[in-house]
């Protein structure tokens, strides 16, 4: 059983993987350039939240602002962005001062959004809740903060996502003595439904079956490097343990790239459509 999977919420593990884009850019660019399925994924999102012209968005964790462009293309007339990260706040705010979106980003927590009750038609909280340190607390923020009959939409991976290549870096990991620490995933996953239904009585469960397929295992370890690199506990201050977890996890996708041409790693991903009702 791995452990310690509140280090996804810590704010240390928060500052080192979001103060820049760069981990972020890659982790998205992968599912965009190396899924078997089309690259259509925040259509897909945003069909289900069905933004209507002239209505407002809370974006709960914006991350780079990914969704600002194509929810202004839908008619979406104002976003409140919030993020913990100061990096991704300025990252979102450039992306709008440069196209003119009509974006106010800001730093701040999940959990005490700060805004009046019933304030946005709609909300967002994609692949960003497995990181609050209260889940619950942060879709009570995010019903709080929708008017009656709001909607939100709410994304994040299947329970067994990227579980070929998480079983490569645990066999690595104890293999050079290191304790594999906690999947991320395991915080808030798409079989957490009854915790959402707990706050949002309302609420739809959609699932998108997907499969990474990286086609050499340079392409892999990028992905890799990312992020799942550093799921250990007690990790090295130096870094020394990303040199000796790459040759290991690089030996075992090799190995599967020649027997099979590919890296195939299923990552079936989801949304929870809620309204407050």
């Amino acid at each position: 059983m791995y452990i310690n999977v509140g280090r996804a919420a810590a704010p240390e593990y928060l500052r080192d993987q979001y103060a820049t884009p760069e981990k972020l850019d890659i982790r998205i660019r992968a599912p965009q350039h190396d899924s078997e399925r089309p690259d259509d994924f925040l259509d897909w999102v945003l069909d289900h939240l069905d933004p209507k012209p002239g209505e407002s968005v809370v974006d709960m964790g914006c991350g780079r602002g990914s969704y600002h462009i194509p929810l202004v293309q839908r008619g979406v007339r104002v976003i409140l962005a919030l993020d913990t990260s100061a990096g991704m706040v300025s990252t979102s705010q450039q992306q709008a001062s440069a196209r003119g979106l009509p974006v106010v980003a800001i730093e701040g927590s999940a959990e005490r959004i700060p805004v009046p009750d019933a304030s946005y038609d709609l909300g967002m909280a994609t692949h960003v809740l497995f990181h609050v340190a209260d889940v619950a607390a942060a879709l009570r923020e995010l019903r709080r903060v929708l008017k009656d009959g709001g909607r939100a939409v709410v994304t994040t991976a299947g329970a067994n996502s990227s579980a070929r290549l998480e079983s490569l870096h645990r066999e690595a990991a104890l293999r050079l003595g290191y304790q594999p620490a906690g999947r991320v995933i395991e915080r808030f996953n798409m079989d957490h439904q009854d915790l959402v239904r707990s706050v949002f009585p309302t609420t739809e469960r959609h699932m998108r079956d997907d499969a990474f397929l990286f086609p050499s295992t340079d392409v892999t370890l990028r992905y890799y490097a990312s992020g799942m690199i550093d799921a250990i506990e007690d990790r090295p201050a130096d870094n020394s343990h990303r040199d000796r977890l790459l040759r290991l996890v690089g030996d075992g996708v090799d190995a599967i790239i020649s027997r099979e041409g590919v890296f195939r790693d299923a990552k079936p991903v989801g949304c929870f459509v809620v309204t407050k009702t």
